[in-house]
């Protein structure tokens, strides 16, 4: 956020820095994805925009002044730590490149700008070299969610990433950032051009790259989120000029604050929420989408009540893929130190992958599998090597006076 008003205070003026951090916690990806989640956007974003911050002071500059050598190898620096977060970085890479072939070779004989490349190329090399430790596992991962070529239309998947990609990054922000490179395109900025070619080259590529890339496969709208957040300061420096233009956003963000809240009630008290009696107790919560969000910490307290009273802690808890998986881990095995066992294959259980062999050097003959409503799958259908699977208890998650989905807990044991 701080780094959005930097990059808007040196584009224009501070009155643009203040109106990118307005738009920057309008966007949904900046504000919640990469601001609240905990994923590798975190990191990437918070390197690309220093990064980027300090490209932008001088890859357009002299490379013979000596300030801007330093800006350049720090920004290379933060680069790296932006590209070992998160693949997208590399486009960040190329942008550099481009800008410096077309816009400013003379950072072609400066020797902070090679000495600068290590750090990016080293990142690379320890992506490479884990991947080649663990047989290309991620590009094998990556390989099957994208596809370069192919006859295959994916409507579904084309229309969902532009109309993810508006959404996310809200339908307002995303408009003014339209209007703004239209602007560009009309030279109607009184700002450098080559100001403006940097914002474009390290945010449109990568844009155009998930669209192209929807066409044949489905993709997420957040891969895209970080070229929005990038030309951010651009939409702002539009913005800027218009009449009582900071009251209408502070206005706009009051509404949208009172929509939170509004949210944040419905999430935990259920209001407005329909109710759906007719479902198996199995089957409980799982069209309701707020349930993503809601139960975790009630859970966590009833299921550890029931493991301390029936002294279950010394054993291991085994769950079906990722999701719910990691949920249990955090919520209910980490209070009491048990470990946990993700079922199912890489697809499935991600990260677990590497941790269920770092947590389990040997087979477990005993354990509890845990499990929700909203995930159910029926322990008869995968842990058929336990011969014995006894329901220790089928625990209510209430919210209001509701009971809006169930937690499952098994003893199983193999002979």
């Amino acid at each position: 956020m701080y780094m959005i008003y930097l990059i808007g205070t040196y584009l224009k003026n501070s009155a643009t820095g203040f109106l990118g951090v307005i738009l920057y916690n309008l966007n949904f990806y900046g504000f919640i994805i990469s601001g609240t989640f905990i994923l590798p956007d975190s990191p990437m974003v918070l390197f690309w925009l220093v990064s980027f911050f300090l490209f932008l002071q001088s890859l357009p500059k002299n490379p013979d002044e000596h300030k801007n050598t330093i800006k350049l190898f720090f920004a290379f620096f933060f680069l790296g730590c932006s590209l070992y977060s998160k693949y997208q970085a590399v486009y960040l890479l190329f942008a550099v490149f481009l800008f410096v072939i077309f816009y400013n070779s003379k950072w072609l004989k400066s020797k902070t700008f090679y000495f600068g490349l290590l750090f990016p190329i080293t990142a690379i090399f320890f992506i490479f070299y884990w991947n080649y430790s663990n047989d290309f596992i991620s590009f094998k991962f990556h390989n099957n969610r994208v596809s370069i070529f192919s006859l295959n239309f994916n409507k579904d998947s084309f229309f969902r990433e532009i109309l993810g990609q508006i959404v996310y990054t809200n339908p307002y922000v995303f408009f003014v950032i339209v209007i703004a490179l239209l602007k560009i395109r009309k030279r109607k900025f009184d700002f450098d051009s080559k100001n403006d070619a940097f914002f474009l080259l390290a945010s449109i590529p990568l844009i155009l790259t998930t669209i192209y890339l929807s066409v044949f496969k489905d993709t997420l709208p957040h891969w895209s989120g970080v070229s929005y957040l990038t030309l951010i300061p651009l939409g702002a420096a539009h913005l800027v000029n218009k009449e009582n233009i900071e009251k209408k956003l502070l206005v706009f963000f009051t509404v949208l604050s009172v929509i939170f809240i509004v949210g944040l009630l419905v999430i935990n008290l259920g209001l407005f929420v329909p109710k759906n009696t007719s479902l198996k107790i199995e089957e409980q919560g799982r069209k309701d989408v707020l349930m993503d969000l809601y139960g975790w910490k009630q859970a966590s307290k009833k299921v550890n009540n029931i493991l301390e009273k029936e002294n279950l802690k010394h054993l291991p808890i085994v769950s079906k893929g990722w999701f719910p998986t990691s949920h249990i881990d955090y919520y209910i095995a980490r209070p009491n130190k048990m470990n946990v066992y993700a079922l199912g294959d890489l697809s499935e259980i991600h990260k677990y992958y590497w941790i269920n062999t770092s947590r389990f050097d040997k087979d477990f003959k005993e354990a509890l599998y845990i499990t929700d409503s909203r995930n159910f799958i029926n322990p008869k259908e995968i842990l058929a090597d336990f011969s014995l699977q006894k329901t220790i208890d089928t625990i209510p998650i209430i919210r209001g006076k509701d009971t809006v989905k169930y937690v499952f807990i098994y003893l199983i044991k193999k002979d």
